[in-house]
């Protein structure tokens, strides 16, 4: 097998998360953990470029650390609409924020600070996003985080670019 197709068999791995890691794509392309780097990401950038024109991208997806691979007709297309209300989409963008700020879950009270809304309505909020798969809520009940739907919905260097004012609209 060569390495193109190493690395597609990886990034098109089904499970939790979707995808492989940087240290799975290293060990499988036989590279080591100090110098390897620098050649997995040319070899991710070159077979990049070779999917484009057949409409497939590579994504990463910083909650999970993976990358796996999408559609780019879908992951233009899911950054253009917005499925949700704006009270979800409000409760969701402070969720995934201080989740991706604090590398994990968030406790009920923190979203309820930031939201400035009462802890019912804020468990609303999480009721609803939860059914749709925007969030995931620990064992305990008091702590949440983004689900599994989030990754494949947001283009987090696209939405944190554009949340900062740096970068183009254009990703």
């Amino acid at each position: 097998m060569n390495e193109y197709a190493v690395l597609m068999r990886l990034l098109t791995r089904t499970g939790t998360p979707m995808g492989a890691g940087v240290e799975d794509m290293l060990e499988a392309l036989g590279l080591p953990e100090d110098t390897g780097r620098h050649m997995l990401f040319r070899k991710l950038a070159g077979l990049y470029r070779e999917l484009v024109p057949i409409g497939l991208i590579i994504v990463h997806n910083p909650m999970n650390h993976v990358f796996y691979l999408d559609t780019s007709l879908q992951a233009d297309s899911l950054i253009e609409e917005s499925p949700l209300p704006d009270r979800l989409a409000a409760t969701l963008l402070v969720v995934v924020t201080l989740a991706y700020q604090e590398g994990g879950w968030v406790s009920f009270e923190r979203v309820k600070e930031f939201r400035r809304k009462s802890m019912q309505s804020v468990r609303d909020d999480f009721r609803e996003l939860l059914t749709q798969n925007y969030l995931d809520v620990d064992f305990d009940g008091k702590r949440v985080r983004p689900g599994l739907r989030v990754p494949f919905e947001i283009d987090y260097e696209a939405f944190f670019r554009r949340l900062a004012g740096t970068g183009s609209e254009t990703g």
